[in-house]
């Protein structure tokens, strides 16, 4: 009984997709930025830029005096700009906290052939965001005076049973 074996299961294949040649080459373009690029505040976290860098730029715009500063970041520098917080926010000793907001971003890819025959094509896709408000918490704690000894014996002269005269 040769012919009786069980037909033999293999390793998974790694893919469901079949597999495709490349006849083009992707060219990613950059996330679209707010129009006011050149505000300081707003700072874009990169995988490629040094996180010690990045850390002196946060805390020297914070210690210049700004009251709040954005750390921006997307895709697999989401896990970067929440380090970079919890940093700043630790380093601080509890002058800072932070808020945090996600998002969707659309990109936009071009797809150049290799051949001459075919033209540029554009590729839309998404991508996760992390926008971290970092703020000086100062700001925020609201001191309400209260009044003095003094105050309050002459406040209670007008409250009250009037004093008998003397």
């Amino acid at each position: 009984m040769m012919g009786s074996n069980p037909p033999e299961h293999g390793t998974k294949p790694r893919s469901t997709r079949p597999h495709r040649q490349q006849n083009h080459r992707v060219v990613r373009k950059q996330p679209p930025r707010p129009a006011v690029s050149s505000d300081r505040h707003n700072i874009y976290i990169t995988s490629k830029t040094d996180f010690k860098a990045q850390q002196r730029r946060c805390e020297e715009l914070l210690n210049s005096g700004a009251r709040e500063i954005f750390l921006h970041c997307m895709g697999f520098s989401v896990t970067r700009g929440l380090n970079l917080a919890l940093r700043l926010v630790h380093n601080s000793e509890g002058a800072l906290s932070y808020a945090i907001n996600t998002s969707t971003v659309h990109l936009v890819d071009e797809l150049h052939p290799l051949s001459d025959d075919q033209d540029v094509t554009f590729r839309q896709r998404n991508n996760s965001a992390l926008h971290i408000k970092i703020f000086n918490r100062s700001l925020f704690d609201i001191v309400v005076p209260q009044p003095s000894q003094s105050q309050n014996q002459s406040l209670g002269q007008f409250r009250g049973k009037p004093k008998p005269r003397q």
